[in-house]
């Protein structure tokens, strides 16, 4: 359990360290550079049983041998909305060589399928309304992404809206999936 621990005190002082900007009144309105915040002491991802928009019960468990880009989000979030496009292309590009993106969403399937209606997703939207999995995650400032290896352990976490679509997010994967 300590290793557990400690991966939660690090989510936990990085989330504080995100919101320092937007309480002192210095909203984020741009896309920030990729870099992902490594973990001191590596913890194993909490598993998660969540429905896609088709209804289906998705788990952490059936991607094992991936690596995922856990991405919480909503779609009344203003900079989750920015991202959205360049996760979609991380996914189409990466995909075939064995990444997975998930959205996960906290909020309504209405809210979502409406925002479904006009931004294609290239990966699957798990429905995470009442903030469950997040907990889990220590989530509590969106958008955040969440790393997890092939070996199910948390890589590490981008906090806030980040530019998926940079060389930068390219080497990180290719590097990733090797």
């Amino acid at each position: 359990m300590p290793l557990l621990s400690g991966f939660f005190k690090s989510i936990f002082i990085l989330l504080l360290l995100a919101a320092a900007p937007a309480a002192a009144g210095q909203e984020h309105h741009s896309l920030q550079p990729f870099s992902v915040q490594p973990l001191k002491e590596k913890g194993r991802a909490a598993g998660f049983s969540l429905k896609d928009m088709e209804g289906r019960r998705r788990t952490l468990g059936e991607f094992r041998g991936k690596v995922l880009l856990v991405h919480f989000w909503a779609s009344w979030c203003e900079p989750c909305k920015r991202e959205f496009p360049a996760l979609t292309a991380l996914a189409s590009e990466f995909g075939p060589k064995g990444l997975v993106v998930l959205g996960v969403a906290e909020d309504s399937r209405e809210r979502v399928e409406a925002f479904l209606k006009e931004n294609r997703a290239g990966f699957p939207i798990l429905f995470d309304q009442y903030g469950s999995v997040m907990r889990d995650y220590r989530v509590s400032l969106i958008p955040v992404s969440v790393i997890v290896g092939k070996d199910g352990f948390i890589e590490g976490t981008l906090l806030g809206p980040r530019e998926y679509g940079s060389p930068e997010a390219r080497e990180y994967f290719e590097k990733m999936l090797k």
